[in-house]
């Protein structure tokens, strides 16, 4: 299986890291509803693209793993902390946040399934399938060559599919990890759809002190988005599956499709 990068000309990052503005009134509102107030944020998570969890632990450790959210009070300038699968959502320099963890899990017949449709207004279907089409092959870096392997297309129909598209692919050694998942653009004069299904993640672990014996896992998205926590225990590659599904599937894919579609049409004969 050929590993690609979804990129789209991604221009999202995960979230800000720290902001300057201090008028207490950022808050953050913890997974049990209680409400942190008056207070600065002044360090949020910074971004998904290293993340890596102990490859010989299947628990996760969050004083050494975990993000965490950083603030201050209007009594104490003093930095304190929460951990980032403590927090439901947050407020900050003016902006509302909800954890990647806590959105709601898109369920289609019981299977995870990302639909979004965008009105597109006076673009043709021939528009919009150029548009997607150069898009996915910018943002692959594809050849003519891997073009042909890579996509499955029907321009007569207007569809654009991409199966086992590989993301987030990240190395710890000896142990490899990516999400992947099917991808099916569709397009009709003024509207475009997007669906993304088939959802997994692959990991790899080693026994304690053995990087021999690796172990590789594919875990489906119904089965970690439901999972990762349990109790006061959080799996390690659950977790991180979770959010790499929707920061990349919401805030990458989903975002960029929305804005390759509304993107203004040019006018040659200007």
């Amino acid at each position: 299986m050929k590993k690609y990068y979804f990129c789209l000309g991604f221009i999202l990052a995960f979230v800000i890291v720290g902001h300057p503005a201090y008028a207490q009134n950022d808050y953050i509102v913890t997974i049990e509803n209680d409400t942190i107030k008056n207070i600065t944020i002044t360090g949020v998570p910074g971004s998904l693209e290293k993340y890596g969890v102990n490859v010989y632990n299947e628990n996760l450790m969050p004083k050494y793993e975990d993000y965490k959210l950083i603030y201050t009070t209007a009594k104490s300038k003093k930095p304190q902390d929460i951990l980032y699968n403590e927090v439901k959502s947050y407020y900050a320099n003016g902006i509302f946040y909800r954890s990647l963890h806590s959105r709601k899990i898109p369920l289609v017949d019981g299977m995870v399934v990302f639909d979004t449709i965008v009105e597109a207004p006076g673009k043709t279907k021939e528009e919009l399938y150029s548009s997607i089409r150069n898009a996915i092959i910018i943002g692959l870096s594809l050849t003519a060559d891997q073009i042909q392997k890579t996509l499955v297309e029907d321009k007569e129909g207007g569809t654009i599919m991409i199966r086992k598209l590989i993301d987030f692919s990240i190395s710890q050694g000896k142990f490899n990890s990516f999400i992947y998942y099917d991808v099916a653009f569709r397009v009709k004069d003024n509207k475009a759809r997007l669906t993304v299904g088939n959802i997994a993640y692959h990991y790899e672990k080693g026994q304690i002190f053995n990087d021999a014996a690796r172990l590789a896992y594919d875990v489906k998205a119904e089965v970690f988005t439901k999972g990762w926590r349990s109790g006061n225990n959080i799996k390690s590659h659950y977790y991180k599956a979770t959010l790499l599904t929707f920061f990349s599937i919401e805030e990458r894919l989903i975002a960029n499709f929305v804005q390759v579609c509304k993107k203004p049409k040019t006018d040659d004969n200007w």
